[in-house]
């Protein structure tokens, strides 16, 4: 199989978007469309942020059967994403980024996840960190930090406790030593910190006070472990992270709730993003498997499967799956950018906006992608379910990002505000009462 790269437009625009949308040649004759029409975009539509980053997205795509199969960790990956600019997408210009938009970052992952979702969903905790950035006040501490950012540095999630943590007190402490402001414990989720620079960890104080700090990757009291056992994701290296006596900087402690305004609604949308760039692969995967295979059954609809309109209708129906989950990204990623365009006096509405948005499409996304990335396999035969192809990957995938924040619990929110006019909690926690 040969793999076409994306041709230059007269208008100088990429005219293909993702893996989707790269011409992929299996045989003489054997051509697959242009799939970007099926996402609801056409070539004057792509932006130039979408043409840098396409090719490296590309690059991933190219490898992420094979690190799937052999479990190989994407640390070049993330190089490349990094090399290219793509970690520092919404830095500002003046500090080394591409100021770009939420809608613009909310695009772009989800054509990310459909090159590799591993590579996205460890981005996670680095994109909202810079988040947390824009929305903190100007200062020492703003503008070490966003130039950091806007060099390539990242960072990674070190929050997430085990199953016996508290709910409202983190066993992870920081406390001074010798005058030094040190962390020590450990913690069970650190998505994306194996590739990170920094991790951004959240403890308890010996007073009981809740802090966020940062701390060096490299120190030599950080142990990060790649124990992560879940059925999917298996490449985003959120294993266990141990701190023992590790340095963290006094004007980098941050007490209390400082998460940014949107921080539940981008933080879920990020997810989101994520299994629609799934759904995006799934659907690629079965078309060009449907038009390879020669194989059909006596009892089937014609000599090949790519002629016989019960298997085309699967497809069609996975495609279309495909198509909803990115639309309703897209819609709520307005309601988010929404937020970050917001004046004070209408802040709080806009946030309530926001959330009850991606609360709603959190419900709906979620079990429509995966009975479409279940569907898929009836439209092949047992060589599908071969571990070689991969196709299961993306139903382990999309199944573990929905089961870290359940969804019944803000769709009844949803319900609240419908019936009672509730509005949604202000904060959440998970840990034993």
């Amino acid at each position: 199989m040969t793999i076409d790269t994306p041709s230059l437009s007269s208008a100088g625009h990429t005219a293909l978007l993702s893996r989707a949308d790269v011409t992929i040649r299996a045989g003489a004759g054997d051509t697959a469309p242009d799939l970007s029409l099926l996402w609801g975009k056409d070539a004057r539509e792509v932006t130039p942020l979408h043409e840098r980053f396409v090719p490296v997205f590309e690059q991933i795509r190219r490898q992420a059967l094979r690190a799937e199969l052999s479990r190989e960790l994407p640390f070049e990956q993330i190089r490349l994403l990094k090399q290219s600019g793509f970690t520092a997408l919404r830095v500002p210009v003046a500090h080394g980024g591409s100021g770009a938009s939420l809608e613009d970052l909310f695009a772009l992952i989800t054509t990310l996840a459909a090159a590799d979702s591993n590579v996205a969903q460890a981005l996670r905790a680095h994109f909202g960190f810079v988040e947390h950035l824009l929305f903190e006040a100007a200062g020492p501490y703003r503008t070490k930090w966003l130039d950091r950012l806007g060099a390539g540095q990242t960072a990674g999630a070190a929050a997430a406790e085990g199953p016996a943590s508290k709910r409202d007190l983190f066993s992870t402490t920081l406390s001074q030593t010798d005058g030094k402001w040190v962390i020590n414990g450990s913690k069970f989720f650190t998505t994306g910190s194996l590739y990170a620079d920094w991790l951004t960890v959240t403890g308890t104080t010996k007073d009981g006070q809740t802090v966020k700090t940062l701390a060096a990757r490299h120190d030599p009291g950080l142990e990060i472990v790649d124990d992560w056992d879940g059925i999917g994701q298996r490449l985003t290296a959120s294993g266990t992270a141990h701190f023992h006596n590790v340095h963290t900087e006094e004007a980098d402690l941050r007490y209390g709730n400082t998460a940014f305004p949107h921080s539940q609604a981008f933080f879920q949308l990020y997810h989101l993003a994520t299994v629609a760039g799934i759904a995006r692969a799934a659907a690629t995967d079965v078309a060009d498997a449907v038009r390879r295979r020669k194989r059909s059954f006596s009892h089937g609809n014609a000599d090949l499967p790519a002629e016989d309109p019960q298997i085309l209708e699967i497809v069609g129906h996975v495609f279309s799956g495909a198509y909803l989950a990115s639309a309703a990204v897209e819609r709520a990623a307005r309601a988010i950018q929404a937020v970050a365009d917001s004046p004070a006096p209408e802040l709080d509405l806009t946030v309530a906006r926001a959330e009850l948005e991606v609360w709603q499409v959190q419900d709906r996304i979620l079990p429509l992608v995966l009975e479409a990335t279940t569907a898929l396999f009836d439209a092949l035969s047992g060589g599908a379910t071969l571990r070689v192809a991969g196709l299961d990957r993306h139903w382990r995938n999309v199944r573990t990002l929905g089961n870290h924040n359940p969804r019944v619990y803000r769709t009844r929110v949803v319900g609240d505000y419908a019936v009672n006019g509730t509005l949604p909690p202000i904060q959440w926690r998970v840990g034993v009462a």
